[in-house]
């Protein structure tokens, strides 16, 4: 590629059954089946109150059946069983109803960190019990929830007076103790409401996977399983058979299937997408951050991984960076990781963030790969950026788009723009609703053919599980580092251990 001139990047292929490929992911699986091939009939949990348990029935009746939509860019959808080779029962194997009074109850609590601990709990709790007296195993837990409780249990959500004071918490975990010890254990559960984040879908996540309950959950809105936007008003067709796109490919990815894998892919490569999150400030880490990092590898399957908890945010309080020690740490337990899947250490290891790489950053990572001799570790830069924009200059009135996916400018040997987002010719239509930003990639360590470096991340922009969609705008490596934080932060000082990706999505 000659330095600032445009390039244009073919669309990458993903497989699918019988070793065969296709550019969108619901063309494929509509002609060739999912890469990884199923049978049987899948178990599910309800946990939901009675409008929630008839929403999902309802739901369930309609998963089989194909929807037929008007558009080239939202596919027709053949039904589950057609595409992916399971039955997908009507009536769930398990069904936990919860009272419409006790969630009454629990969203009339005025603190908003108070009303979300106490709905999580009472979810939770009807499923620990179950899972307490009952032997029948589960592969999926569906969440369902009402209305309300997507209103009122989120972050930004209104808010009163909580039931103890921050000043009371401060004094008991100094050591003041009360002369009644059950005055402690009750201080001590209201510190774990104000330290948990507010976010039910957060919380819920974090929680479970606390709990160390090894069945995926899917949780959804009572309305959403009624093909029913937030504003009550129905979906049309085309929508529908988007929603049972997502909805499938999602499911059958957390029951530890892969819908498709990346075609035609370079081996032995491994992708690590760094996450940091602003902790809750509980416990005294006012202002420390959570690292984390999200490890996929060539076949597209990932990991998660938690790192240290510390004072990671930088002087100008917008970028992150570990210490060497914590880098190192990080790093090693991606590589033993992805060791153990494979059998070999990677060739080729690019680690992904938003911020350039420190020297003592880029010092733990090299020191984390010492052991794989064979490794080329790279670090890229990806941000999404407002200032530089392309247009088509075409005076036709005939030219109604705007550039294509997989343009590339090359300004130099370690910096370059990608735009992932564009026209797509296949679905007649492009993947966002205004002019389209490019990504700009920088090799910020390490050494790396640009060329390669942006054909990969236009490959990672295919590996979006939860989204059945022809292409992304982020790689997988960044697009979930958001929601991965904010479930990672959801609690404090909570032990995590590696856990699949699927847990996370």
């Amino acid at each position: 590629m000659m330095m600032n001139e445009l390039k244009f990047f073919e669309e990458p292929k993903v497989e699918f059954g019988y070793s065969q490929s296709a550019e969108d992911p619901r063309e494929g699986l509509t002609l060739f089946g999912p890469y990884s091939k199923s049978s049987g009939e899948i178990r599910i949990g309800i946990v939901g109150t009675l409008n929630g348990i008839n929403a999902y029935k309802s739901f369930a009746a309609e998963i089989n059946k194909p929807v037929f939509t008007q558009s080239a860019g939202r596919p027709f959808f053949p039904g589950f069983s057609t595409v992916f080779g399971l039955n997908w029962p009507t009536g769930p194997e398990v069904t936990l109803k919860l009272s419409e009074n006790d969630i009454e109850n629990s969203l009339n609590t005025k603190n908003s960190h108070e009303r979300t601990y106490k709905l999580v709990s009472l979810y939770l709790a009807t499923v620990q019990k179950y899972l307490e007296t009952e032997e029948g195993r589960i592969d999926l837990w569906y969440i369902v929830i009402p209305h309300q409780i997507w209103l009122t249990c989120r972050p930004k959500s209104t808010t009163g007076r909580a039931t103890i004071s921050a000043k009371y918490i401060r004094e008991h975990r100094s050591g003041q103790k009360s002369l009644f010890p059950e005055d402690d254990e009750e201080i001590e559960s209201f510190a774990k409401m104000y330290d948990a984040d507010s976010d039910f879908h957060d919380q819920m996540k974090a929680r479970f996977l606390s709990e160390k309950i090894q069945t995926p959950i899917q949780i959804m809105l009572e309305d959403t399983l009624l093909f029913n936007a937030k504003d009550g008003s129905p979906y049309n067709d085309d929508m529908k058979a988007h929603l049972l796109w997502t909805q499938c490919t999602s499911v059958f990815y957390k029951l530890g299937h892969l819908p498709w894998k990346l075609y035609n892919v370079r081996n032995d490569v491994c992708y690590i997408g760094l996450v940091f999150k602003t902790t809750q400030g509980g416990q005294g880490r006012t202002g420390f951050a959570c690292c984390a990092a999200q490890m996929f590898l060539d076949s597209g399957d990932g990991m998660v991984f938690r790192g240290n908890i510390g004072p990671w945010r930088s002087e100008d309080e917008k970028t992150y960076h570990l210490n060497a020690k914590s880098a190192q740490e990080l790093i090693e337990i991606a590589v033993e990781a992805y060791k153990d899947n494979t059998g070999v250490f990677p060739k080729e290891l690019f680690i992904h963030g938003k911020a350039h790489f420190s020297d003592e950053e880029w010092a733990g990572f090299s020191q984390a790969i010492s052991r794989c001799t064979d490794t080329n570790l790279v670090g890229v830069t990806i941000n999404e950026i407002d200032g530089f924009r392309l247009y088509k200059n075409s005076p036709s009135s005939k030219c109604k788009y705007g550039i294509l996916r997989g343009l590339a400018l090359q300004v130099d040997e370690r910096n370059g723009y990608l735009w992932t987002k564009g026209f797509i010719p296949s679905t007649e239509t492009s993947n966002h609703l205004e002019v389209a930003r490019p990504l700009k990639i920088s090799i910020s360590r390490g050494k790396c053919d640009i060329d390669t470096v942006m054909r990969d991340i236009l490959c990672l922009t295919k590996l979006n599980y939860n989204a059945c969609i022809y292409g992304d705008g982020l790689p997988v490596t960044l697009r979930f580092s958001d929601k991965i934080g904010n479930i990672l932060t959801a609690l404090t000082d909570v032990n995590w251990r590696a856990r699949q990706f699927k847990y996370y999505i």
